[in-house]
């Protein structure tokens, strides 16, 4: 299955093609550069370096946020105008679970989490190891209020959780006092929500039939009223 994965929620855009469980090409561009700009140019990339074009795809997965609003429209709506245009299925995928997804088998909770500004962070927890699961919905919250949210899933006072995201970098502080030896960070490099991960959780879903509509799939913002 042949599946085109995008990603523009965060300022590192990502672009990717996999042949089910085989990464074809990728292109993942950290730039001070609008995604508007780059985003069709590296989608025609990724299909050249792997010799395909859109209508040889079997679908194409984007990520729908949180993150950026201006880059979750930018990406959302090039996806669903491409798709729509070789007649080929699409799902969205959150980008959350796509940046925690890196770090699946790591025993304890996941923790990704971005900065949302305005003294919250969009984040959400998953369980990882061989009960990969997902615990709460995707939240927009104060990292207090999401730190209280992860003491209610801790099986015991000496599990561990570790955190992953952009969020660390104004709220890592704020975790290692509050969760001490029991909080840990992930590598800088699992930051990212790769255009192949998009990629594989939305061919996850369409090996399922489990599809989304090119007039109702938006971008989720998380916080309401912003659609």
């Amino acid at each position: 299955m042949k599946i085109l994965g995008i990603d523009t929620s965060t300022p590192i855009g990502s672009v990717a093609l996999i042949d089910d469980e085989h990464i074809v090409a990728e292109h993942t561009l950290n730039i001070v550069q609008a995604h508007s700009s780059r985003l069709m140019p590296a989608i025609d990339t990724v299909l050249k370096w792997g010799e395909r074009t859109p209508h040889e795809l079997d679908g194409c997965a984007v990520g729908i946020g949180p993150g950026s609003f201006t880059g979750i429209r930018i990406g959302v709506a090039t996806a669903k105008s491409l798709c729509y245009a070789v007649d080929k299925p699409i799902v969205g995928v959150s980008t959350l679970e796509a940046i925690a997804y890196n770090l699946r088998w790591s025993a304890g909770l996941i923790c990704p989490i971005l900065d949302a500004r305005r003294s919250e962070i969009y984040g959400a927890i998953f369980e990882g190891g061989t009960h990969w699961k997902r615990l709460t919905d995707d939240l927009c919250l104060p990292i207090d209020t999401f730190l209280d949210e992860l003491d209610s899933h801790h099986i015991s006072s000496n599990a561990t959780s570790i955190f992953v995201g952009d969020g660390l970098a104004t709220y890592g502080d704020v975790i290692q006092e509050r969760l001490g030896e029991t909080g840990h960070f992930g590598d800088r490099l699992f930051n990212v929500p790769r255009g192949a991960t998009i990629a594989k959780l939305g061919a996850q879903r369409l090996k399922q039939g489990d599809t989304d509509s090119y007039w109702t799939l938006v971008p989720n913002y998380v916080r309401i009223g912003l659609y």
